[in-house]
């Protein structure tokens, strides 16, 4: 797992490098105390994790996360504020760690975005064909088969992706990015209409410039995908 870490305060990130070096599988490609280096960096490499202060003088780290393109790193926040923790876990971060944070708490953080990485690279492999018309999630602890048919729309919660079926009126939330379901089910008219949300053609039931109804709920068009209506 490759991360890098974000703070203003320069002892902060000595430590970070102290904690990653016990252990080597977790690779820090870099830290920085300056937000626009460390978007540029995120914009030119692939990054698992991002480690993130939420005070800083040039930007706050939870709107910083906001900013991130949707396909963004699994996050965790590293802060000496608590009040954070309930605006920080909206935004589908890994963990919150408050400071002073002990070696311990920042193995067991950074061993839980392990896991969810290794968790969604066993499900990009075994991720379905294009021409499937059913494919499997894993979802509370199960595989789950999903009928492409059946699909009312996705909507992406972070690092999962809730699917609204027709059939149920529960969602199946599974670890999975959006991207890899739009690729793979677009030739099935499941397509993007929102950085956050693909629909089934099939299923929609009324359109506006900047809206679609779905399921009885109206979705929101994103201007990149405005001229599909």
């Amino acid at each position: 797992m490759t991360f890098i870490a974000l703070d203003d305060e320069p002892l902060a990130l000595v430590l970070i490098r102290k904690f990653a070096q016990d252990v080597p599988e977790w690779t820090l490609l870099d830290t920085f105390t300056d937000a626009a280096e460390a978007s540029l960096f995120l914009q030119n490499n692939t990054v698992d994790l991002l480690l993130s202060d939420i005070n800083m003088p040039d930007i706050n780290g939870l709107q910083f996360v906001r900013d991130l393109p949707d396909e963004r790193p699994m996050v965790i926040f590293v802060t000496a504020y608590k009040e954070h923790a309930h605006e920080g876990f909206n935004l589908d971060v890994v963990d919150y760690l408050v400071k002073p944070v002990s070696p311990e708490r920042f193995k067991k953080a950074l061993q839980k975005a392990a896991d969810l990485l290794d968790l969604r690279r066993r499900a990009e492999t075994n991720a379905l064909p294009p021409a499937d018309e059913h494919f499997f999630v894993f979802s509370e602890y199960q595989q789950v088969k999903i009928l492409v048919k059946d699909i009312l729309y996705m909507e992406s919660m972070g690092d999962y992706v809730k699917i609204f079926l027709a059939s149920q009126t529960k969602p199946v939330m599974t670890l999975e990015r959006l991207k890899n379901f739009a690729e793979r089910l677009q030739s099935k008219g499941i397509r993007r209409i929102h950085r956050s949300f693909l629909v089934n053609d099939s299923k929609v039931e009324a359109m506006q410039k900047s809206k679609v109804k779905v399921g009885g709920v109206w979705l929101p068009v994103g201007e990149a995908y405005s001229s599909l209506n």
